[in-house]
Order: C-alpha cells, then sequence, then structure tokens
C-alpha cells in the first residue's frame, strides 16, 4: 500500500507542466496520504487531480476499514483544494472535464456502485461552485451531494405525496 508515494510521484510528475491523475479508495487518498496531499499537492498548487473512489459508506463488503465519509471535510480544510462530488454518471463525465480545465489541485469523489441516473444524457449543466435545483419546492429543502442525490430525489417525491413542497438541490 503506497499511497503516499503515489501522492508525492503525482506532486514531482505535475511540475513537468502535464495534468495528472492519482487514483485511490477515499478512504487512502484523505487519510493515509493526507500530508502529501496537503503539503506536497495542495501547498505547491499542483495541477493534480485525485480520483478518491469508493466514498462513503455503500461500498459492499469491504467493511469499515474501506469506508470513509470524512473524505469531503478533510480536503475542504485544505486551502486551495477543489472538492467535486458528483451525483451520477453524466455529472461525472461533466466533473472529469471541469477538473481537467481547472488549474490546480482537485479531489474527485466517487462511490463504489453504479448509481441510478439523476440527469438525462447530455443534460448536466454542471458549474463548479454551483447547486443544481433538482425540484422547486416552497416548504422544505433537500440539499444532497454524490451519491446521495437520487435519494434525496425520492424523498421529495416521496413528500410530495404527503402534501410537503420538497427543494431538491
Amino acid at each position: 500500500i503506497a499511497e503516499s508515494n503515489m501522492m508525492s510521484f503525482a506532486a514531482g510528475l505535475s511540475t513537468c507542466g502535464t495534468t495528472v491523475f492519482a487514483s485511490t479508495f477515499a478512504v487512502f487518498a484523505a487519510g493515509r496520504a493526507y500530508d502529501q496531499v496537503r503539503n506536497s499537492i495542495a501547498y505547491a498548487n499542483c495541477n493534480v487531480k485525485i480520483g478518491a473512489t469508493h466514498g462513503g459508506v455503500l461500498i459492499g463488503a469491504d467493511g469499515g476499514s474501506h469506508q470513509c465519509v470524512e473524505d469531503i471535510a478533510l480536503m475542504r480544510a485544505i486551502p486551495g483544494m477543489c472538492v467535486l462530488c458528483p451525483a451520477d454518471a453524466q455529472e461525472t463525465f461533466a466533473c472529469v472535464e471541469a477538473a481537467i480545465r481547472r488549474p490546480g489541485p482537485v479531489y474527485l469523489r466517487f462511490g463504489r456502485f453504479a448509481t441510478p441516473a439523476v440527469y438525462e444524457e447530455n443534460d448536466c449543466a454542471f458549474a463548479i461552485g454551483k447547486g443544481a435545483v433538482l425540484r422547486d419546492g416552497t416548504d422544505v429543502t433537500i440539499i444532497a451531494a454524490g451519491e446521495m442525490v437520487y435519494q434525496a430525489v425520492l424523498a421529495g417525491a416521496a413528500l410530495q405525496k404527503l402534501g410537503v413542497s420538497a427543494a431538491v438541490i
């Protein structure tokens, strides 16, 4: 297991003028390699894109040692780090393209399993720093990220059946 070395190597490789992608489980990218991500990548503003897979707790049989919910908090706390957490395949494509266009460090947080589509094909108006309103509502607002967005949409629909107007962002 050499995630720390991978992040240091990615930082060094990026100084040659290329965009570098480094990928591992979220628990190892944000946990085990935190010092290298913080000091070698983000502090130096290296053009490294970290593809962190298996984020959250829905990772199957790997268990608690491979689950990670604190990765978003850790990465958001690093100055200069951009965190992207796509909801489905369409938004994943848009996030990867945005990460490539954005100079500097980016943390892309993915789940493990295929998620149901939230967006229609070619209908994802993704922009870094902007939330997408998926459902308008006047009584409550549900805000979600990543694979929980689909669940939020389902919750909004269920609330509507109960007479509660729920916005979903």
